[in-house]
């Protein structure tokens, strides 16, 4: 469970953001959440007027081409209703002016034709720069095209406009609208309309006011329509029935319209519009089209081309303020990153030292220094004050016993009863050893010797109960649970013997007397816990083990009186670790016991390694 925690823990500090990086997370969501709504409410209202205006000049383009033909779908339409109702035939001499006067009606219309059952064919010509007009007669059979229109007309009732016509003679190709005359189910004949491509070239060129858009017009998409520089009739057309390429026509802006790259995320186009960025003519430009779907046989589509600095002046305006408002955002963040450092370097160091203090380890832990922040300061303050004390604290709480309660949940938890191994050491002579030191020489063998002998016992897992004066006791069992407390105390035996020799030896070479110790180890059951005042609790042992492992420590003195570290054990321990190498010393009565202890000395470990008992 203390590992799992430590673990939470470890994973909760690594996924916990730093001061730098929460103050730099609100000044950038504060200050972006405004740039963000400022950036898309200005983005949103610069995109719907560009796209108003656009919509508006497509729309323009459109409604103008519709009245523009649909003018000329009205004249035809009425010249036949003349012919159905009887008003008119084609041989009567008033047909002509009748046909002239429809014609004068609608100047975008060039060519007036108008066919009987028979063949026979009436066709008036609009003249060049206005002068008027020129009627002729002819039968179908002399003109091929006109014979295949009156084959077509044969078949179809409805009025329909048809393919594109290049007139040879005329040096143009002529959009035409073609209704058959019915009456009932008798076939009277026809009405041909033709719109040059001239006319409509004129018609874009007006569309097209400045040198910063042009106007055009396409048929079937790859074919030039109308563009402005056809109005003069100096563009070279080839002689067919088509129009001029898109690749060959000599714009270069839409010469490759299908492939140019569309326009994304700058303009919300509305449905059916192609939005298109090109680089013709050294400059770039946008160029907008949408289909015109009201004539169903004429898939005619309007477009327009724009400098783009005509269009996204606003937005590049809008993109220069939003860099500017990023590289102040970017300075705030450096002035929250600077300001954040200062608090959070205090902080973690604290947090550091808060963690090593949780270790007992107090000496790891340096003070905070001084900060510029009044808070910090205080806690500054605060901090070093508290480590003095813990410190101080330190030298008087054992710390290995504290960490041991903690983490096997005994802290404050009372007392219980428990099997435990108790160990007593003392030295022998101890007064004729210090009788020629001074009071600080005698503290520092004590505190050298209890040194050594805590090691070997922490070592093994043993607890530290108590010192005193130059003799230590100490348990195995509690509060860690162990397999084999006996078998624990006695390799602590055997390290204390090994470290001892060792001191003695380095005495020797200083011409020091030797130290001689007793050693005695029992083990039984114990009361084990918090034990005390109120206001002074010990976490120790009692009971009657306590006292026979203290007796079976006097007993050496007896027992083996010129053993360097004599270690004694009761029969309990020697039973409990078998594995040991033990001498019987016999059963032996001791203060405080009606009956005899069977007592053991240690002589050996596993390995079979023993040391000199005399």
């Amino acid at each position: 469970m203390a590992m799992e925690n430590s673990g939470f823990k470890n994973r909760s500090v690594a996924l916990m953001p730093t001061l730098m990086v929460g103050i730099g997370v609100l000044v950038l969501v504060s200050v972006g959440a405004v740039m963000a709504v400022n950036w898309i409410a200005d983005r949103d209202v610069v995109r719907d007027f560009a796209t108003t205006l656009v919509r508006r000049v497509l729309s323009s383009e459109g409604a103008a081409l519709r009245r523009h033909l649909d003018v000329a779908v009205h004249e035809a339409n009425f010249v036949a209703a003349a012919v159905v109702t009887g008003r008119y035939k084609l041989t009567d001499p008033a047909f002509v002016d009748f046909v002239g006067g429809s014609l004068a009606a609608a100047p975008q219309v060039d060519a007036l034709a108008v066919g009987d059952a028979d063949g026979n064919v009436l066709r008036v010509l609009r003249l060049p720069a206005d002068a008027g007009f020129k009627a002729d007669r002819f039968s179908v059979g002399a003109d091929g095209q006109f014979g295949a229109l009156a084959s077509q007309m044969r078949i179809r009732k409805e009025p329909y406009w048809g393919r594109p016509v290049y007139r040879q003679e005329r040096g143009e190709t002529f959009l035409n609208y073609r209704v058959p005359i019915w009456r009932g189910e008798s076939y009277l004949g026809f009405v041909v309309l033709g719109i040059s491509t001239r006319a409509l070239s004129q018609f874009v060129k007006e569309l097209s006011p400045s040198a910063r858009a042009t106007a055009f017009m396409l048929y079937d998409q790859d074919r030039v329509l109308a563009h402005p520089s056809m109005a003069q009739a100096s563009h070279d057309q080839l002689a067919s029935e088509t129009f001029p390429p898109l690749r060959t026509f000599g714009d270069p802006v839409i010469a490759d319209l299908a492939g140019l790259p569309p326009i994304r995320g700058l303009l919300r186009m509305p449905p059916g519009v192609t939005a298109r960025r090109s680089s013709g003519k050294g400059e770039s430009y946008f160029v907008f089209a949408s289909d015109i779907a009201d004539y169903r046989e004429l898939p005619i589509t309007v477009g327009t081309y724009v400098l783009a600095s005509a269009v996204d002046a606003p937005i590049k305006l809008l993109h220069s303020a939003t860099l500017l408002a990023l590289a102040m955002l970017g300075v705030s963040l450096i002035a929250a990153a600077v300001m954040a450092t200062a608090i959070s370097r205090p902080i973690q160091r604290a947090a550091k030292g808060v963690t090593a203090i949780g270790r007992f380890d107090f000496d790891q832990v340096a003070p905070l220094g001084h900060s510029r922040f009044r808070e910090i300061e205080g806690l500054a303050t605060s901090f070093n004050a508290m480590l003095d004390a813990l410190k101080a604290f330190g030298r008087y709480v054992p710390r290995t016993l504290v960490l041991r309660l903690i983490k096997e949940g005994g802290f404050g938890a009372g007392t219980e009863e428990r099997i435990v191994a108790i160990m007593f050491t003392d030295i022998v002579g101890f007064t004729a050893v210090c009788e020629r030191m001074t009071a600080p020489e005698v503290a520092a063998f004590i505190n050298r010797h209890l040194t050594l002998i805590s090691a070997c016992v922490e070592r093994e897992g043993g607890t530290i109960d108590k010192f005193i004066g130059d003799a230590v006791m100490a348990f195995w069992g509690a509060p860690a649970r162990l397999d084999n407390p006996a078998a624990a105390a006695c390799r602590a035996a055997i390290a204390i013997q090994e470290v001892l020799a060792a001191d003695n030896a380095q005495r020797a070479a200083a011409q020091l007397p030797p130290v001689r110790i007793r050693i005695g180890i029992h083990m039984g059951p114990a009361v084990v816990g918090d034990i005390g005042a109120p206001n002074r609790i010990n976490y120790t042992i009692v009971g009657d083990a306590v006292n026979a492992a203290q007796r079976l420590e006097s007993l050496g003195k007896t027992v083996d009186p010129d053993s360097e570290a004599v270690v004694l054990v009761s029969h309990d321990v020697a039973a409990a670790a078998p594995e040991f190498q033990f001498v019987a010393r016999g059963t032996h009565l001791v203060k405080g016991k009606q009956e005899g202890l069977d007592v053991y000395q240690l002589a050996g470990a596993p390995d079979g390694s023993a040391r000199k008992t005399s």
